[in-house]
């Protein structure tokens, strides 16, 4: 008890001096509206100060999941430019038949688990398998371009042949005059493919777009592939082109497995003509 008096008798002007500025202080913000509008504000100011800062961490660890909406947002937007870029282009004389139009391709999403540029005959593993209808022969694409084709599927995963493998050949056309050729990467650059097989009729540029011809059930036409970097002509008929890949693929994560509708059919009919 004495220490106690003691210490109050020690502090009591600091003491007097809080229980006094306190008291100011109360009276001071609650006479006028002015006064507690600026306690107000300063309060306002410092909370939104704590709550930007948190929030803005909290932006940064939902960011995956906001990845993650958008991607699958965007699959069905291309399952449904598919479908309407199909009945587009049907000539059908009435409502009903356009009601039955067929969709010619579905897009599927995946995701790049493991990939490599370093090599000569490149494989990329996405996290989409047999369990979501992936199988072997499937065009991959990304949002610039073509990624490769599956080789082979198990229950949750799929490997892929990359467009950067020396033993992949694409069937791509010249977008201005709708010529096609092969497309193939020589090994050397993997931002860097070869256009071969395009006469040397055709009137070529630095920039031209390479795109998808179709041809094959692997992928849909006018797939962007890249530009034109380089073109010399290559013997007495054909050029040989240098073309500057879209894709980045030291960048790849998410990717589209093209399911095509008539995939069997058209492999089929394929076949027997080679036969």
């Amino acid at each position: 008890m004495n220490n106690l008096l003691k210490l109050l008798e020690r502090f009591h002007f600091v003491i007097l001096f809080i229980i006094l500025f306190t008291i100011s202080s109360v009276l001071y913000f609650n006479t006028t509206y002015y006064q507690k509008a600026r306690l107000n504000q300063l309060t306002l100011g410092v909370s939104g100060f704590f709550d930007s800062y948190f929030s803005s961490w909290s932006s940064y660890f939902n960011l995956q999941t906001s990845n993650t909406k958008l991607f699958k947002e965007n699959v069905n937007l291309k399952n449904r430019l598919a479908y309407l870029q199909q009945k587009l282009k049907m000539t059908a004389d009435t409502v009903e038949e356009l009601k039955t139009a067929e969709v010619l391709y579905r897009y599927m999403p995946a995701t790049v688990v493991s990939n490599a540029v370093n090599q000569q005959n490149n494989f990329i593993l996405i996290d989409a398998g047999e369990q979501d209808s992936v199988m072997a022969g499937m065009g991959v694409i990304c949002d610039r371009g073509v990624v490769g084709v599956v080789v082979s599927s198990a229950e949750h995963f799929s490997s892929v042949i990359s467009l950067l493998n020396t033993d992949l050949v694409v069937s791509a056309k010249h977008k201005k005059s709708g010529v096609f050729g092969s497309l193939s990467w020589n090994g050397i650059d993997y931002r860097k493919v070869k256009l071969l097989d395009i006469p040397l009729h055709i009137n070529l540029a630095v920039g031209d777009t390479i795109v998808t011809s179709g041809f094959s059930a692997m992928f849909p036409p006018d797939i962007p592939l890249g530009s034109i970097v380089d073109f010399y002509k290559k013997d007495g008929r054909f050029f040989d082109i240098t073309v500057e890949l879209f894709a980045d693929f030291k960048s790849l994560d998410k990717v589209y497995v093209v399911n095509s509708i008539r995939r069997k059919e058209l492999n089929k009919m394929l076949e027997a003509a080679e036969k």
